[in-house]
């Protein structure tokens, strides 16, 4: 008999509809059905009776031949950075100029991928659209084939589908056009589903009930997202009925914030409820664990790295811990911080031995280290005996700030001043010597529990849903973004507004005007103390 097919996004959501429906269904039919992602199916046509199958490149082999390839180009910069633009041509279908920067890139990534005899993540998919249409793949027997979160395809899963249709399997999406997202991952969102429906003179069923969320919260999310022109209309309705709680909030700034979050949602934790708060960037989310950290609550920072695991953060603690003298070593690591090369650092130690110690300017120029490098060095050396003897006075407050002065002097990247910051920023709301800080900091209340606060970006909350969420940071210089489109980051507010079962609150500082989406909502907003 002929298989059916679910096709999902994600692996665990593919293995988690699959159960639902074999439940329903009857363990009968689990020979029949196929559940996967886009890119585990197309994996598995490139797969040839007797043949190995294709080398998957780990994101380790990807960096490691861009880097390589970078180099031969002659392109500075990271590869981190130009990945983006090589799955964009990908999805694509690899067509691209070849004579254009992007295209040579993109041409030798590929030329390094085949001498290796590998593939990467996105090339799955590519390769088997492209076997199928050149007729060497053929197409799955699917007698149904069912797309989860259709929104979100872009036009080589499009293509991918569409080959399916062609080939006479009876294909259903299902998707929700106000959740798409990931424009900037090329998915197709409502002009996909418009496409889909002319295309194959396709039944659109729209359903509009909602099972998550409260009355109240579903009306204050639709009557944000109705702004939106090009959406497919759709009338709500929430199926747990009312009872729930909509509020917006306003701050002095980001950790008064920050601290009203934590006080509001610490206590429902503790009662067994779950929690979440979202922002609209990482970064924004560093005040956050700030506080949760301060005030001993338990957390899991869902999207990006901790503060205090970031090269910066580490960084400041380390020297802190030298200046109380519960560490000997890593006084290298922070004179590097102020400039001092790795030649530098050798020619002090030849002359001086493990322990390095004020030198006159013209000794350290001797040793061969230039003018403005040794008054950096006497800097840091003078600072560091005054911050010794505060220390030794308890005088902890202006240590702190001294070091988190000298730290922010020669840190030039943005990302590492927000780390500096927001190290400060903990390390400040806390009391004891530095050593009794830090020991409670280490004592990691990061965790991806039950009974965790969840700190993540809207984006990363899409699909889970939590009983009382807070949307912080909800200022118009914050969302909507400005590097995106209005109905976009609308989108993204609506899928952040929904996520919440029985409570939402709606914060911003009054460093800004609140975003227009709240305006949108017509929610009332409250001004709270500083």
């Amino acid at each position: 008999m002929s298989p059916v097919a679910v096709l999902v996004d994600a692996r665990h959501a593919a293995i988690e509809l699959r159960e639902r429906i074999l439940h329903v269904a009857g363990k009968a039919v689990k020979t029949r059905l196929v559940a996967g992602t886009f890119h585990s199916l197309a994996y598995k046509q490139l797969q040839r009776p007797g043949g190995r199958p294709p080398d998957i490149a780990s994101d380790g082999d990807r960096l490691g031949l861009l880097i390589r390839v970078m180099q031969d180009l002659g392109l500075d910069g990271k590869a981190e950075d130009v990945i983006p633009t090589i799955e964009k041509i990908k999805t694509n279908f690899g067509r691209c100029d070849v004579n254009s920067a992007d295209g040579q890139l993109y041409n030798a990534y590929q030329e390094a991928l085949a001498r290796n005899g590998k593939i990467d993540f996105q090339d799955m998919l590519r390769l088997a659209v492209e076997g199928m249409q050149n007729g060497t793949i053929l197409p799955y027997p699917f007698t149904y084939l069912l797309v989860d979160e259709f929104q979100d395809t872009d036009p080589l899963q499009y293509r991918w589908i569409e080959l399916h249709a062609k080939a006479g399997s009876v294909v259903t999406v299902v998707g929700d056009d106000d959740q798409s997202i990931y424009a900037f991952r090329e998915a197709l969102g409502y002009r996909g589903m418009e496409s889909f429906i002319k295309e194959f003179e396709a039944k659109p069923v729209v359903l509009g009930s909602n099972y998550r969320c409260r009355a109240e919260i579903l009306a204050a999310a639709d009557r944000v997202i109705r702004n939106n022109p090009d959406r497919i209309p759709k009338v709500l309705r929430a199926e747990k009925g009312a009872g729930g709680r909509v509020e917006a909030s306003r701050h002095a700034d980001e950790y008064v914030e920050a601290e009203a979050a934590i006080e509001a949602l610490a206590p429902l934790l503790q009662n067994g409820k779950t929690c979440a708060v979202l922002a609209r960037t990482n970064r924004n989310l560093d005040p956050l664990e700030a506080v949760c950290r301060s005030y001993g609550v338990k957390y899991h920072r869902a999207s990006g790295a901790s503060v205090l695991n970031r090269p910066e953060g580490a960084l400041l603690c380390n020297l802190l811990e030298i200046i109380e003298g519960v560490k000997a070593t890593g006084l290298d690591a922070v004179l590097a911080h102020s400039g001092l090369h790795a030649d530098h650092l050798r020619a002090l130690h030849a002359n001086m031995g493990a322990e390095l110690v004020q030198k006159p300017r013209a000794e350290l120029v001797e040793l061969g280290m230039p003018e403005d490098v040794a008054t950096n060095y006497r800097e840091f050396m003078k600072r560091l005996a005054e911050w010794r003897g505060l220390c030794e006075r308890k005088f902890y407050s202006l240590v702190l700030s001294g070091v988190n002065e000298w730290m922010l002097k020669y840190t030039k990247k943005e990302n590492g001043v927000r780390t500096i910051q927001a190290t400060y920023d903990v390390l400040s709301r806390l009391t004891g010597s530095f050593a009794e800080r830090l020991l409670f900091l280490r004592q990691d209340n990061n965790e991806p529990a039950t009974d965790a606060l969840v700190l993540t970006t809207m984006h990363s909350s899409k699909g889970l849903e939590w009983d009382h969420v807070w949307i912080a940071r909800s200022e118009d210089t914050i969302v909507p973004d400005a590097k995106s489109t209005e109905p976009e980051e609308r989108r993204l507010f609506y899928v952040a507004m929904t996520r919440a079962r029985e409570t939402l609150m709606i914060s911003g500082t009054s460093k800004n005007f609140a975003s227009r989406f709240v305006t949108e909502a017509q929610i009332e907003t409250a001004a709270r103390p500083a």
